[in-house]
């Protein structure tokens, strides 16, 4: 999905749908009317039923594992309740959840303590906690969430990130070689790229005499992944004449690669038009929009958000889904139909 962010592609993922019937639309929401924001993290924002939600009220069991703890209040929903291995998950009437942050202390006295958010190994011991509750409490259905942080920070070839790949790899065998009826499916939420140009559209604006506020689509909380870079923005005006002037000058941007209003990005990206700025604004490959001192600077950064990030895999073990019908990531949990409580369901977003 574009924004290729992760609270936008997370959200159509578990629950199958388009932002414009999920509504998560960006990591962050700004209300030009309040001059505030709020970082969109809260399951209240979500307006579509996900795939855990929908298991729990097909009676069967459902489990959602993250690294990053913003997900986990997000993608749960408003009736989970914390993982206990002393409650299978069979006998829960409700999705359980867990995020390696703030980890049970049954699976931190089984696995050793968890590593640090900004660190590849906590990938691996979510991974590893996975197979533990799969051991544990055999859930119907799990959905687990790790983080991108070695995506952000090491190059495909670096050290760090075969190793880290390698690694994942190899538990998701480990998992499936025990599990050899389960149903697997491993996809991402977006993709990554090496950024080298960043533009401020703010001071681009302005020095065409257009006022206008820029928002930071990718913006939350793990600003060590990004600095709040990324190939996306929302663009809001208080005078609506500024809008078509703003269109007209950013389309004479060079590192601006597609401009949309409001109407023509909600049709064209299938977004909710009540949750994203007056213009949404694409860069090209290697640009990111922020907040500079300067119009453009040179920037060292991996990061996502636009068309150029948006192509990712999709790998199935035991699919049930129809493979010539999957084109996107949300496919995956919009093709899914449940069976009854014998069902062995599960979805991995790395």
């Amino acid at each position: 999905m574009i924004p290729a962010v992760t609270n936008v592609n997370n959200t159509s993922i578990i629950t199958g749908a388009f932002p414009k019937d999920h509504g998560i639309t960006t990591n962050y929401w700004y209300d030009p009317k309040k001059g505030t924001g709020v970082y969109m993290e809260d399951h209240r924002f979500v307006l579509h039923p996900t795939l855990l939600e929908r298991a729990v009220s097909a009676g069967l069991s459902a489990t959602l594992l993250t690294s990053k703890k913003k997900l986990l209040h997000l993608l749960a929903g408003d009736e989970a309740e914390p993982y206990h291995a002393t409650t299978p998950a069979a006998k829960s009437k409700r999705v359980q959840a867990l995020t390696a942050e703030e980890p049970p202390k049954g699976l931190v006295d089984r696995l050793g303590p968890v590593p640090d958010i900004y660190s590849a190994d906590i990938n691996i011991w979510l991974l590893k906690a996975a197979h533990q509750v799969i051991k544990e409490s055999d859930p119907d259905v799990m959905y687990v969430s790790t983080t991108d942080y070695v995506q952000h920070m090491y190059a495909p070839g670096d050290e760090v990130a075969i190793r880290h790949t390698s690694e994942m790899d190899a538990l998701i065998g480990e998992i499936i070689d025990q599990n050899p009826d389960r149903e697997v499916y491993v996809t991402a939420d977006h993709g990554m790229r090496q950024m080298d140009c960043g533009v401020d559209l703010e001071k681009t604006l302005r020095e065409a005499g257009i006022a206008a506020t820029f928002q930071p689509i990718i913006k939350d909380r793990y600003t060590v992944h990004h600095n709040n870079l990324a190939g996306i923005a929302y663009l809001f005006f208080e005078k609506e004449m500024d809008k078509s002037r703003a269109i007209d000058a950013l389309k004479q941007v060079p590192e601006v690669e597609a401009v949309y209003a409001r109407e023509e990005a909600a049709t064209e990206f299938g977004l909710h038009p009540n949750r994203i700025g007056d213009l949404f604004v694409l860069g090209g490959p290697g640009v990111v929009f922020g907040t500079f001192d300067t119009v453009r600077t040179a920037v060292n950064v991996r990061s996502h958000g636009s068309r150029h990030e948006s192509r990712v895999p999709i790998y199935a073990y035991n699919p049930s889904i129809p493979k010539e019908e999957v084109r996107m990531n949300l496919d995956i949990v919009r093709l899914l139909e449940f069976e009854g409580e014998n069902a062995k369901l599960g979805v991995a977003e790395s």
